[in-house]
């Protein structure tokens, strides 16, 4: 994402802000990823799970050490991540590779 995508306009109106990505900030991770960076970290998850389609779906589960990323594909867990620079990659790489195992 460049400086000139707004994440408001994937997630929510003006009004709701970047409100819809709350529930998937890990604030407690605020003095290593801030969370700008934490939006544009996000942002083309969700992207690319909405062009996925109904299949894939990311819940954010709170835990003792921050937050956990469970990617679902037909309600089913595909795979769990942690908030890091390398989590768009992690979850991308993965709905990829199990969107090829349907093929």
């Amino acid at each position: 994402m460049n400086k000139d995508d707004d994440p408001i306009a994937a997630f929510g109106s003006i009004e709701e802000g970047d409100e819809p990505l709350k529930a998937y900030m890990d604030p407690t991770l605020f003095d290593t990823i801030e969370k700008q960076a934490q939006i544009e970290l996000l942002t083309p998850v969700f992207d690319s799970i909405t062009l996925a389609g109904v299949d894939f779906d990311l819940k954010a589960q709170d835990s003792a050490t921050g937050k956990r990323y469970i990617l679902l594909k037909d309600e089913a867990v595909v795979d769990v991540f942690v908030m890091d620079t390398n989590l768009t990659n992690n979850i991308l790489n993965t709905i990829e590779k199990h969107k090829e195992d349907d093929l």
